[in-house]
């Protein structure tokens, strides 16, 4: 049926051109131009005729090419293969046939198939031909599941016990790049709460290697946040880095330059200026977020934002780096009764893998100088106003690390971190000042298909070391699973 079907269209085809071939040939003078002159219309229409034979006469080569590789096809099916298979060999031909560069090329050429490619890789994708523009979905969902276990509550009695489930994260990602290759973006939003949140949307230009410009709303400054939540050795992230973010956000409004090529990749850098504020609010004072970081790869660069050796890296690899950062709270206005701190903070990075092992680091310095008095009822009850002039100062660190048993597969890993708080620190709420923090995690790592699809169990004890109304520890004991799947 399918021969058939293709001899007629090739008939009725071949029959076209003949028709139209004799009746328009390019040397035959129409009645009206005896003298050899031709109206421009009549001159337009005749190129546009011998256009449409062009074209018929490709798709006539690629009917003609395709029948006889079916027919080849046909042949050899019929001496090795019982009839049955001989329809499912055919439609093989036919779809290695059309899926062809180069046979693609043709097609768009006459103008029978659109010019664009499209399918799945690491992500449902959408681009042109040329490469000029395109777009890549992808989507992750976080399941979990999480019981804590609580000694106190914040009013210093035996608090409840918590149970739940919770969508850590539903988000979808649109990335790729528009007018070319070296202009690059990525607009990420998550689902999980009540109202869909703006995470990730930024543009970035990449025409100059050493220099690529940044611009939009993205995460900055550490490590562990500009490592992706799907590619997290442990569930959460470290309570230091949430600690030590500015103002309690890991994202920020603003303009970078950075690259990833100094020195063949042994050295990425970034230094930018942002909103100091929340990632979804503008700026009120006439000062920003001043940032800029640095690493260092002294064996040669390596997948360095993503947790866990799960590539089984062959060579010992490493990294050091650092960053600094500064910006101003509050209303920089004599008249403004919101108060005035100028805040700088230090942060330094190491980590390294190797065969399945790998171990990553932060120290965190925070210095807040107080330009306007702080009344007590800014830092809470039990604590002392902080005159003008004087300085808190809170410092923290975590260290983390795992191993595969068995490799791209079973990982266990354990976290341990500090965070140390300085004299009138703004936390602690009735339970009096907060002097530290320490956070044990274990956690135990199954990988389905890579870091796409995995399953994660963590063990956190958390401890409280409290000073003032309340004297004495508050500890948590917390049990997460977690569920990821990313496509």
């Amino acid at each position: 049926m399918k021969n058939f079907t293709l001899t007629t269209l090739s008939i009725f085809i071949f029959l076209v051109c003949i028709s139209i071939s004799f009746t328009f040939q390019p040397g035959i003078v129409l009645a009206g131009n005896a003298h050899g002159s031709q109206d421009p219309d009549l001159s337009d229409f005749k190129k546009q005729l011998e256009s449409m034979e062009e074209t018929i006469r490709k798709q006539q080569e690629m009917i003609n090419a395709l029948k006889d590789k079916i027919e080849t096809k046909e042949k050899v099916v019929s001496n090795h293969a019982p009839g049955y298979l001989e329809e499912n060999e055919i439609e093989r031909v036919i779809d290695n046939y059309l899926t062809k560069e180069e046979t693609r090329g043709k097609m768009v050429k006459a103008g029978l198939a659109p010019n664009l490619d499209m399918g799945y890789k690491e992500g449902f994708y959408l681009k042109s031909l040329d490469g000029r523009f395109s777009a890549k979905i992808n989507n992750r969902l976080q399941f979990k599941y999480q019981y804590t276990d609580r000694d106190i509550g914040t009013d210093g009695s035996p608090d409840e016990d918590e149970s739940t489930f919770d969508f850590r994260r539903v988000r979808t990602k649109v990335s790729g790049n528009a007018y070319g290759k070296n202009i690059k973006y990525k607009i990420e939003w998550d689902s999980s709460a009540t109202n869909v949140d703006l995470r990730d949307a930024y543009v970035e230009i990449t025409h100059i290697p050493w220099a690529n410009i940044l611009a939009g709303q993205t995460i900055v400054f550490t490590r562990q946040f500009l490592t992706s939540s799907s590619a997290q050795q442990m569930i959460d992230r470290s309570a230091t880095s949430e600690e030590f973010r500015f103002q309690g956000d890991e994202r920020k409004r603003g303009i970078a330059i950075h690259s990833n090529k100094i020195l063949d990749g042994k050295i990425d850098y970034l230094v930018g200026v942002y909103n100091p504020t929340g990632r979804s609010t503008d700026n009120t004072i006439n000062t920003m977020l001043y940032m800029a970081r640095a690493s260092y790869y002294p064996f040669g660069p390596y997948v360095s934002y993503k947790e866990s050796d799960l590539e089984y890296t062959e060579s010992f690899k490493a990294h050091i780096g650092g960053g600094i950062g500064f910006e101003q709270i509050g209303q920089n206005e004599s008249n403004s009764d919101e108060d005035e701190i100028d805040q700088t903070q230090l942060l330094g990075e190491f980590g390294f893998k190797y065969r399945g092992l790998s171990l990553v680091g932060e120290y965190h310095n925070r210095k807040r100088k107080v330009l306007d008095p702080l009344e007590a009822s800014d830092l809470g009850a039990g604590f002392a106003a902080v005159g003008a002039g004087e300085s808190l100062n809170d410092q923290g660190f975590f260290v983390q690390g795992g191993y595969f048993i068995i490799p791209k597969r079973l990982e266990i890993a354990g976290r341990y971190e500090l965070i140390d708080f300085g004299r009138n620190h703004p936390d602690g709420g009735t339970l009096g000042r907060v002097d530290n923090k320490r956070f044990y995690t274990a956690g135990l790592n199954y990988f389905l298909h890579g870091r796409d699809h995995k399953i994660q169990l963590n063990y956190i004890h958390r401890e409280e070391e409290l000073s003032g109304a309340f004297f004495g520890d508050n500890d948590e004991n917390v049990f997460l699973t977690q569920y990821q799947i990313y496509f």
